[in-house]
């Protein structure tokens, strides 16, 4: 049993020799381990690895039941979409009919659905789509619910995703956020962050009053009781812009005395779309013709300081990136850094 962002997770081997990690859903240790108990009780008496599953409808039905046992809500809902959509491509009589080849062929109806949908699900939905039911396959396997083992690494991710990570805002649009967002308080305060200090949703949610040092005018990422940063490179000291260390203080100032955390705004902090939509609900009202989102602001962060000559190690370690080759998929070249290196041709003498 473990903790990770604020809840118990079960982690055991059942008698068949199989892992299982489930989330416990509670914060209180010792209902985690009579949850843990009981979980481990009802498998005892499940013989998981029993038979082969030849139906896909009885397969989707066991399938479904995993999913609610040991995965998150979140994770849930990521592979309950992905089945939707595969079954809006074809849907399947027997479980052995999704095959690698099925599902190059799943691909490709997803970017066709894209190229009518205004553009939906992205590149990056799309390999989301296609890892889930990759992943949802090797589950089969593991349990012994098919017994075919297929190759699955052969459908490879789409590699136009990293084209798109390359979006980034111009300082125009920038401007035209900042005024949408100057009198909303916290929301505010997220916008800076995201930009100025290129922090993930996810580091703005859990950011502690007390990573903040006014005395060195820096924020610290750092793991935490209730949250841990992505990754090791993730946990680092990011020197303050003014704007930001100031939206900082006035969010510490608005934030209720007994809360932990700098940024307050309604919701659940451990879901996904905590603060996204009320940044994106924002945008869309004040200027609908604008595609942002908050990663998006991360990516100016990256882009932006390329543009400015800053090195890469040092971009990829103020982004808490583990390497290089990451940071280079997040930054773009601006129009004037291509026109300034065109200038840098030598002339010929006409």
């Amino acid at each position: 049993m473990y903790l990770r962002n604020g809840w118990y997770y079960s982690d055991f081997y059942t008698s068949e020799g199989i892992r299982v990690r489930h989330a416990l859903k509670t914060q209180n240790p010792e209902e985690a381990k009579r949850l843990e108990r009981a979980l481990q009780k009802k498998l005892s008496g499940m013989d998981l690895c029993a038979t082969e599953i030849i139906f896909w409808a009885d397969f989707k039905e066991w399938f479904f039941d995993f999913l609610e046992r040991n995965k998150s809500p979140l994770t849930a809902r990521i592979h309950k979409l992905a089945i939707r959509y595969l079954e809006e491509y074809h849907k399947p009589v027997y479980l052995r009919d999704i095959t690698p080849e099925f599902i190059l062929n799943f691909k490709t109806f997803l970017f066709q659905k894209a190229l009518s949908n205004k553009g939906k699900p992205g590149p990056g939905g799309r390999n989301r789509d296609v890892r889930a039911i990759k992943t949802m396959m090797r589950i089969a396997e593991k349990f012994k619910k098919i017994g075919v083992k297929q190759a699955w690494e052969v459908v490879e991710p789409d590699k136009s995703e990293i084209i798109n990570r390359t979006e980034f805002h111009t300082i125009k649009e920038l401007q035209i956020i900042a005024n949408i967002l100057q009198d909303k308080g916290d929301l505010f305060t997220v916008f800076l962050l995201a930009w100025e200090e290129g922090l993930r949703r996810g580091e703005i949610a859990f950011l502690y009053k007390t990573d903040y040092n006014p005395t060195t005018h820096t924020i610290t990422i750092s793991k935490k009781q209730d949250w841990s940063p992505k990754t090791k490179k993730s946990a680092r000291t990011i020197p303050l812009r003014p704007d930001s260390e100031q939206a900082i203080l006035q969010s510490i100032q608005r934030s209720p005395a007994s809360s932990p955390y700098i940024i307050n705004i309604p919701g659940d902090r451990y879901k996904g779309d905590y603060l996204s939509y009320h940044y994106i609900q924002a945008i869309k009202t004040g200027a609908p013709f604008l595609h942002s989102f908050l990663h998006k602001l991360r990516h100016t962060f990256g882009s932006l300081l390329v543009q400015q000559g800053v090195h890469l190690k040092i971009i990829a370690d103020l982004m808490g990136h583990c390497s290089v080759a990451m940071t280079e998929k997040y930054v773009h070249f601006g129009q004037s850094v291509f026109a300034e290196a065109v200038q840098k041709m030598p002339k010929l003498k006409l």
